[in-house]
């Protein structure tokens, strides 16, 4: 969960906004945008490939002439795919962040455009 903590950090620095880095901000939104979907799309990638792994890993660990009952149980013991588990599980979680990241950078033009007439209107009052 560490990477996960890491981009939460991240992001709420990315997502910082005050009367003094408005336009920095707005210049940079495309690119941290671009920044964020690349792990997201980095990170379903990872997960595919997890996935390949455990189903490789569960193969390996059960010998076809087995009952369904010892392939199961011979799975959930494997060490190996407890720890493949728990890298897809956290993997989901940090794809569910960065999926909900990008929407809120889709609509941080509009929070910023709304931002801008708000100082305007109080430069002007």
């Amino acid at each position: 969960m560490e990477l996960l903590e890491r981009y939460i950090k991240d992001i709420a620095e990315d997502l910082k906004i005050d009367d003094f880095n408005i336009k920095q901000v707005q210049l940079t939104t495309p690119g941290k945008k671009h920044f964020w979907v690349a792990r997201l799309i980095k990170h379903k990638i990872e997960i595919e490939k997890l996935k390949k792994d455990l189903t490789e890993a569960a193969i390996e660990a059960c010998p076809i002439n087995l009952k369904i009952h010892t392939i199961e149980k011979t799975v959930n013991e494997s060490d190996c795919i407890t720890n493949l588990d728990y890298k897809i599980k956290e993997l989901e979680l940090i794809i569910e962040l960065l999926e909900k990241t990008e929407k809120i950078f889709a609509s941080l033009t509009y929070d910023i455009g709304n931002i801008v007439k708000i100082m305007t209107l109080e430069q002007t009052g």
